[in-house]
């Protein structure tokens, strides 16, 4: 199937007729008259015609569709089929041209001596031409030749001679020869000597135009007429064909190869962007491209495929060990057949085909030869970086390759190819004979694990950790393990590195080192108290927290904000400590502001979202959380996910929606393993406990309490106490009322001590409460919740201690104090607690006769809970009163509301003031509904009055909740 090919087929047809016709004007007209026909008459004989053009280019197809009929015009045709292979042996053409031909005459002696100057005997010479002429005596000879490129000189000076002697010659005789490129051979003079002959047909075939291939694909698959699927008409072919086009550089073979593999998928469509995969047939084609370019084709290629299209034709001929002319030639003939595209492949896969064409010794040489050229030329670290991956065991030993690894590691990082620098330094830590360095870059290459594999990051500190206990780990490096071996546990490990640095401090002491040492402080202050207890003396006393410090004055401000956050919860006054938080959430959310994720600030960034986190700025924190967990999962950090995570949980939690803490607390321990979470895990297990027991669900919160496996050292840091303080919740929950009381009192007892009295951590005063609460004890829990209510926390564990402390009361109190903790919890935004509060005002209000108040109180507590998914509403019973379950919700129509008015009522309002209310009435603050709607705070209030004012309430606790539950999702 020939596509634009018309011109040259019409030219060559009518040259092998004018062969034809050469021998009746010889026997008829005689050979005068033939001899004088015009110049260009292509019956005049002794005439050569050329077919030239690229590999699969269609020259052989094109000769074969012109000489199929000279079978019947009576003209002898000599063939001949050359290779590459078969070029040196001497004679080999001349004697296929005549292997038809002996038993007329025999055989021809071909091998006869020669003198110094002759390529042939003369005797040689003159025998062909004789044997040619014998047979042109009988009618015309046409001699066809394919790659003549490759044919053996011996044959082609017999070829030149016998054509430059064609007109002395009885009847007709004509050569006709294909010739493709032999990119880095030097091909013989007499080669170029029978190409230039004068009187000749020169066709010079090219690849095919977006027009052919479009041709073609009508022709060869009928998709415009065949099928009436209006997807394949001309606009879809002609898409195609220019993906085609562009994929195949208008090689027929290729094309060809394309489509039989789309065909062999049977694929029921095609792709909606044109594009053509590559499949078997079309790859094993263009290899064969590649090898028939020339002797250096394939080296070449396989250079280009190593290298990349940008590299320097210098510098790929010293790769490939030829010179820049041949590399010029094959990078032309690579161009011509539709492989390269300038000096680019046009399919990627192609170039992968043609790398891994290569034997494995093979390319580890040349990838080692092309690092070590690429290094000399100056090329990017990572360019070379790239080469020296790949040769496994055989690389390079010279001094330059472990800095080059480490400076293409950054660079990867830079453009959050983690995967890649860590590589990188593991390959650098193998090649440096230095230990120290070694050491230097396991440090580094164990902290980007723990980004992508945290689960492999204990197994990297191994080696570290072996160092440091021999003491060959310097000072400085030691220091930098401290929260790398804490995380993991090895408290002890962790405190010989700070014994160490502290013995190997200098006389006057090193700044550089003193302030190191100060970072230690702070960050077992705020994390790992236990082991800050053991070295206090040591370390000497805390340096005072810096509020005004900005992040680039210290890496551990963050952490220094949040130990400030801790430690102004003890022995703290209102005022002081909300004076204090303010400048403290004022510098975490300054940081978090100008600090991207990195390995380098992950740590300081999960500091800065603990201090809004315990602060009760939960806003902000739940704001800054999404946002990095989106940055997180671009970066694909699993660790760094897992761990924003966990405090996501802690934050829905607080926010009262437990489901939505179960599900990111599952999340995150799925990211990890236990063993990459350390004494972290507290945190995700902590959050996933509380979610179950909020929710109901005991048996799997037991589960995890009893069955889970947490590091024995967990307990020693402040992760532990969220785990004690959600222990104790479960315990509480599940009527084991003296474990509960335990847990919270450990919960209290180290938070104090630890200087990290905290609510926003946990409010154990309240879980105190409720637990003395339920074993009967009314004045001890009367005292821990007025204990609580003391500290002016905020406004959500107020109302936690005010619900539990009217449960302490006589019942003519508790409404009062009830409707307190439910405006308190409201404002909050906790609706978990909100329905809790509620379930109690409620049953008070029904204890003192007030049935229809009672009931509207338990509906609300109903829905809020029946919203955010949870079964139960108290941890346990209320001085011997039965644990309350969340109501069954009745009937619309059994629903008297004396108090509120029916969602009907809400017609009158406007759009903007549903929303309103339908945020305030799920527990949204004045200020987050605001930033939901984009609207100011003063915004937010007048429409409150006005929604009050039309349904005829005095109370934000009054706004039924059933209304547009969706639009307070969605808003």
């Amino acid at each position: 199937m020939l596509v634009e090919r018309d011109e040259q087929i019409a030219k060559l047809t009518a040259w092998v007729t004018g062969a034809a016709r050469t021998h009746t004007a010889a026997h008829g007209a005689g050979y005068g008259a033939a001899r004088r026909a015009a110049p260009d008459d292509p019956s005049r004989p002794g005439r050569i015609a050329v077919i030239s053009g690229p590999v699969a280019s269609g020259k052989t197809a094109l000769l074969h569709r012109v000489l199929e009929p000279t079978a019947d015009s009576g003209i002898r045709l000599l063939s001949a089929v050359t290779s590459a292979s078969e070029r040196h042996i001497p004679f080999g053409v001349v004697e296929e041209l005549l292997r038809d031909t002996r038993e007329a005459a025999g055989p021809l002696a071909l091998h006869g001596p020669a003198g110094a100057e002759e390529l042939v005997p003369a005797q040689t010479l003159m025998a062909f031409h004789a044997r040619l002429a014998g047979l042109a005596a009988h009618g015309p000879v046409l001699i066809a030749v394919d790659d003549v490129q490759y044919a053996d000189p011996q044959s082609l000076q017999c070829l030149l001679y016998a054509l430059g002697r064609a007109r002395a010659t009885a009847g007709g005789l004509a050569l006709v020869v294909t010739c493709g490129p032999d990119a880095g051979a030097t091909a013989p003079h007499v080669l170029d000597e029978l190409l230039r002959q004068v009187e000749g047909l020169h066709l010079r075939l090219g690849p095919l135009t977006t027009h052919g291939v479009e041709a073609l694909l009508v022709q060869k698959a009928g998709l415009a007429a065949r099928t009436g699927d209006a997807s394949t008409g001309p606009s879809h072919t002609a898409r195609l064909a220019s993906s085609l086009h562009m994929a195949t550089g208008g090689n027929p073979l290729l094309v060809h190869s394309l489509l039989d593999d789309r065909v062999h998928r049977q694929r029921a469509a095609d792709p909606v962007d044109g594009s053509f995969p590559a499949g078997e047939q079309f790859l094993q084609n263009a290899l064969i491209c590649v090898h028939r370019t020339g002797a250096e084709g394939l080296r070449v290629a396989q250079g280009i495929a190593l290298l990349g299209s940008s590299t320097a034709r210098p510098l790929l001929a010293r790769l490939v060990e030829t010179d820049e002319r041949t590399v010029g030639q094959v990078v032309t003939a690579l161009g011509d057949a539709g492989i390269l595209q300038g000096e680019r492949f046009r399919h990627g896969a192609v170039r992968t085909a043609v790398r891994e064409s290569l034997a494995d010794d093979a390319l580890v040489l040349l990838r080692r030869r092309a690092a070590g050229l690429l290094y000399e030329a100056g090329a990017a670290p990572m360019a070379v970086a790239s080469h020296l991956l790949g040769n496994g065991p055989a690389v390079p030993d010279e001094e330059w390759v472990p800095g080059v690894l480490s400076a293409a590691a950054h660079t990867a990082l830079a453009s959050q190819r983690v995967e890649f620098a860590v590589r990188c330094l593991r390959l650098a830590e193998e090649c440096s004979p230095d230990e120290r360095e070694r050491l230097r870059l396991r440090a580094s290459m164990a902290k980007f694990i723990w980004r992508v594999n945290p689960s492999a990051w204990a197994q990297e500190l191994q080696p570290l950790n072996a160092a440091l206990r021999e003491g060959t780990l310097p000072v400085t490096d030691s220091l930098r393990l401290v929260g790398d071996l804490l995380w993991n546990g090895w408290i002890d490990d962790a405190s010989i590195a700070i014994e160490n640095a502290l013995d190997g401090m200098p006389q006057p002491p090193d700044p550089g080192l003193t302030r190191q040492l100060g970072d230690v402080r702070v960050m077992l202050a705020s994390t790992y108290p236990t082991l800050l207890e053991r070295l206090d003396r040591a370390l000497g006393p805390a340096a005072a927290p810096s509020p005004a410090e900005s992040p680039e004055d210290c890496a551990m401000t963050g952490i220094r904000v949040l130990q400030g956050v801790l430690s102004t919860g003890t022995g703290s006054g209102h005022r002081e400590r909300a004076a204090a938080d303010e400048v403290h959430t004022e510098i975490a959310e300054r940081i978090l502001a100008g600090t991207r994720l990195t390995e380098d600030s992950h740590v300081t960034i999960r500091a800065c979202l603990l201090t809004l986190l315990y602060s009760e700025r939960l806003g902000e924190a739940i704001l800054w959380t999404d946002r990095l967990l989106d940055e997180a999962s671009e970066h694909d950090a699993p660790g760094w996910t897992a761990v924003m995570q966990a405090m996501r949980a802690h934050m829905a939690l607080r926010r009262g929606e437990p489901d939505l803490a179960r599900r990111l607390a599952a999340q995150s321990m799925e990211q990890l393993t236990p063993h990459g979470w350390g004494v972290g895990i507290g945190m995700p297990l902590s959050a996933l406990i509380e979610a179950r027991t909020a929710l109901g669900d005991h048996e799997a919160a037991a589960a995890l309490v009893d069955n889970h496996p947490v590091p024995e050292q967990m307990l020693l840091t402040r992760y532990g106490l969220h785990y004690l303080y959600a222990r104790g919740g479960h315990r509480l929950a599940t009527g084991r009322h003296h474990a509960a009381l335990t847990d919270f009192m450990t919960c209290g007892r180290l938070m104090r001590e630890w200087d990290m009295d905290r609510e926003g951590l946990a409010p154990w005063r309240v879980g105190m409460a409720e637990a003395s609460l339920a074993l009967g004890n009314r004045d001890q829990a009367e005292h821990f919740a007025r204990e609580q209510l003391a500290r002016e926390a905020g406004p959500r564990v107020r109302g936690m201690a005010m619900r539990v402390l009217a449960a302490a009361r006589p019942a003519t109190d508790r409404p009062v104090l009830l409707e307190r903790a439910v405006t308190l919890l409201q404002e909050e935004g906790d609706s978990h607690e909100l329905a809790r509060a509620l379930t109690d005002l409620g049953t008070a209000y029904e204890q003192l006769g007030d049935t229809a108040q009672g009931r509207s109180c338990t509906r609300r507590a109903g829905r809020i809970a029946e919203v955010r998914g949870a079964r139960e509403l108290t941890h346990g019973s209320r001085g011997g009163q039965p644990v309350l379950s969340v109501p069954q919700r009745p009937a619309p129509a059994a629903l008297p509301s004396p108090v509120r008015s029916r969602p009907s009522a809400a017609a009158p309002l406007t759009d903007a003031e549903r929303r309103v209310a339908a945020l305030a009435a799920h527990g949204y603050t004045n200020r987050e509904i605001g930033a939901k709607l984009f609207i100011t705070v003063s915004t937010v209030e007048q429409h409150l009055t006005r929604v009050y004012r039309k349904i005829n309430i005095t109370r934000r606790q009054d706004l039924p909740v059933s209304w547009d539950i969706d639009v307070a999702h969605t808003a």
